[in-house]
């Protein structure tokens, strides 16, 4: 199998010069083609040259790395961003289902992402729109979040989203009317940082629900939601406070 290639992007030449160390130390079999410190170099490149991996800044001097992904016609690598914690940026990139690493950098989690590029065949083009997309639109209407599940990665806009309910570390997701559940292998409070913004309320340990799909709010037994697909999810006595909140 060939070795893999790759592009680093970062204004602050001192991160490119570390992450160079950390690949060169715990992935020697990926080979640096180049580097830039803006994104006008870096788009001037990728536009001519191939590479499997682009690592990218989010945050940099008077721009972002989203700059340089709409600069670029048909990117057909794999996206690793590399950043200094960034809530808005760290929220559209898990939208996306992309990689990320946080500075500074873990040699665990560089080996990992770099494994992960390995075992996929190529970045599809429409993933590279979602994560774009993400960037761009403020509301929840047009808005998707990628789902993964055991065979693929499913795009679904989060208005579409009525609940999600937790068993352990994975999380099913009830979309539209259907009562067939979308099985996710991350937990549920990844999902609540996410999915906060565009109205989803924590109601139960097991439960995140849009409340914008709930139908109306039951008392007997304890209490619980009645949403707008005929799901009943119960609402824990700690938190029935934020339903006063709607």
């Amino acid at each position: 199998m060939k070795s893999l290639t790759c592009f680093i992007t970062d204004d602050e030449p001192a991160a490119i010069e570390s992450l160079i160390k950390l690949i060169e130390l715990y992935c020697p079999s990926l080979h640096i083609k180049g580097r830039a410190t803006n994104t006008t170099d870096a788009a001037a490149f990728l536009g001519k040259e191939e590479v499997d991996i682009l690592f990218l800044d989010i945050r940099m001097q008077g721009e972002t790395g989203f700059d340089l992904l709409k600069q670029l016609k048909e990117p057909n690598f794999h996206l690793v961003f590399v950043t200094a914690y960034d809530e808005y940026g760290i929220k559209a990139i898990k939208f996306s289902a992309t990689d990320y690493l946080l500075k500074p950098v873990d040699p665990q989690e560089l080996i990992a992402a770099v494994h992960k590029v390995t075992t996929r065949k190529q970045i599809q083009q429409e993933q590279m729109q979602l994560l774009l997309q993400s960037h761009m639109i403020p509301n929840s209407q047009q808005k998707r979040i990628a789902l993964a599940d055991q065979s693929e990665i499913k795009y679904v806009l989060i208005n579409d989203i009525v609940c999600c309910e937790a068993e352990n570390s994975y999380t099913t997701f009830y979309i539209g009317d259907s009562k067939q559940g979308l099985v996710v292998s991350k937990p549920i409070a990844e999902y609540e940082t996410l999915l906060q913004p565009y109205g989803f309320i924590r109601v139960h340990q097991s439960w995140l629900v849009n409340s914008y799909k709930l139908e109306s709010y039951k008392r007997e037994d304890g209490g619980y939601l009645r949403m707008q697909n005929g799901m009943d999810v119960p609402v824990s006595r700690q938190r029935k406070h934020l339903l006063k909140m709607l």
